[in-house]
Parts: structure tokens; sequence; C-alpha cells
């Protein structure tokens, strides 16, 4: 070998080695902790092991809830027909609660649920506020100012009772006509008798102190008519005259028998 052919190969040689060596590094696989799939599979194996804790740990399901504006209704009655107890907390949904709540205690005006995790859940509601006792002798309710009628579970302080047969709507509420009637008279601050009877056909009528029975008659209207029986009654006791009912129905004629029960 000359000496220009010797120079030559040594010249070649280190420049071939390091892309031999370029090669073979560039080649080399990653190792198995930092491949994409392994994150994958780590976070997935991670996610299906929390499930599976939400899943199976009591604390998760709603086994208790508080309560929040009840007096008359038990807040027992009210968690149970909640259909919450026992439930997955994740299952909850809170505006088919409320509807639940609704639908089953008419007493309700209004609820409202709320939830957070783990399992605490509070319901607040707002109870209807009865205005009449309403009773035909073997059973009695309550009935608001809207005209909804629900169980009484106690008497009424400061309330009016009806006596007799309850008129409901299609809708089981109390019949618009008496509802309109019960509201205005309330509204009037008449002194009024605190029990009041209800006939059908006749509408609401009272017991005055003589014992004379007046006919008020139902719907609008009301205080007019409740008004016109007082003067009627105090013109008929200035006269001596003791009738056996008033009835002021129709304002425009207002009559009064001293002879018939009606």
């Amino acid at each position: 070998m000359t000496k220009s052919r010797k120079s030559r190969y040594e010249a070649s040689t280190p420049m071939t080695m390091h892309r031999v060596r370029a090669r073979q590094t560039t080649g080399m696989p990653r190792p198995w902790y930092l491949r994409p799939f392994t994150y994958f599979a780590v976070a997935g194996a991670m996610f299906g092991l929390l499930m599976l804790w939400v899943s199976l740990d009591d604390a998760f399901y709603v086994y208790d809830a508080e309560i929040i504006g009840t007096v008359r209704t038990s807040e027992d009655e009210v968690f149970d027909v909640s259909g919450m107890p026992g439930l997955h907390i994740l299952w909850v949904n809170v505006s088919e609660v409320e509807a639940a709540i609704l639908e089953t205690l008419p007493n309700i005006e209004s609820a409202r649920v709320s939830c957070m995790l783990p399992a605490r859940c509070t319901i607040r509601v707002v109870e209807r506020q009865p205005r009449v006792l309403w009773t035909d002798g073997s059973m009695s309710w309550w009935v608001d100012d809207q005209g909804v009628i629900f169980p009484a579970s106690e008497g009424l302080a400061g309330g009016w009772t009806v006596r007799g047969s309850l008129p409901k709507d299609g809708s089981g509420n109390l019949d618009e006509p008496v509802r309109n009637a019960l509201n205005e008279l309330w509204a009037s601050g008449l002194p009024l008798p605190q029990v009041l009877d209800y006939v059908q056909n006749r509408g609401l009528m009272y017991t005055d102190p003589h014992g004379w029975r007046v006919i008020l008659g139902q719907g609008v209207g009301m205080e007019q008519r409740a008004r016109l029986a007082q003067n009627l009654i105090a013109d008929l006791e200035a006269r001596g005259i003791s009738p056996r009912f008033i009835d002021v129905r129709f304002p425009s004629a207002p009559y009064y028998s001293v002879t018939n029960e009606w």
C-alpha cells in the first residue's frame, strides 16, 4: 500500500465508525414505562379502581338527609317519600326527588333538593298554610288559600271550620266558587262566626247569636252579601222580628221567613 492510499484510509475510518455508532444509538427501543400505551393503561387501571371504590363504599350511598322547613310534617316522612334512602349519590336526580315529594305530600307547597359528595343531601320544603278546617263529621281536611286540600293532623287555631260535604273540582282541589267565597270573606275582616256550614246548591251559611240561619251563597260578591246580612239582622232585631232564616244570595232581592226552614 502506497503512502497516499494509506493516508486516505486512515482519514476515512473515523468518519465511518461515527456513522455506524449514530445509527445504532438511534435505533434503540424506548423503555416500556416510557411508551404512550403504558400511560393509558395505568390511567385506565387507576380510574377503574376509583370507580370500584365509589361504587362499593357505603360513604357514597344516601342513608339520611338534612330536612329544613318542616313544622307539621314529619322529617322521616319527607325523606322516605323522596326515594333517596339507600340510593347511590350518582343516581340521585334532584328533579325527580322534588317531584316525588310534591306528588306524595300535598301539604308541601315547594321542595328544593341539593346534594354534595360523598353523600350529603339537603331537602328544603315549604309547607302549605291551612286557612280552613273542613269536616264532614267523619273526616277532616285542611284547605289553603289556593284551594289545595290535604289531610288535617290537628285543629286550626285562628282559622274557620266549615262543616258539610267537601266540594271538589276536577283536579281534586276545593271547588272554585267556594274557594273564592272563603277568600273574599277572609279578606273582608268581617266579624263572622268561626264555624260555617256548606250545603250544596245553597253555598256557605252560618248561625248568628240569635239562632237565625244566614245563607250567604258562594262565588264572588261575598263581602257585599255578608254586610247586607248584618244590616238586615240589625233591622229585623230593631223591629222585633225573629226569622228562621235570612237569604242574601241575591243582594237585589234578599228575603227571610219566620215559618219555613229555608
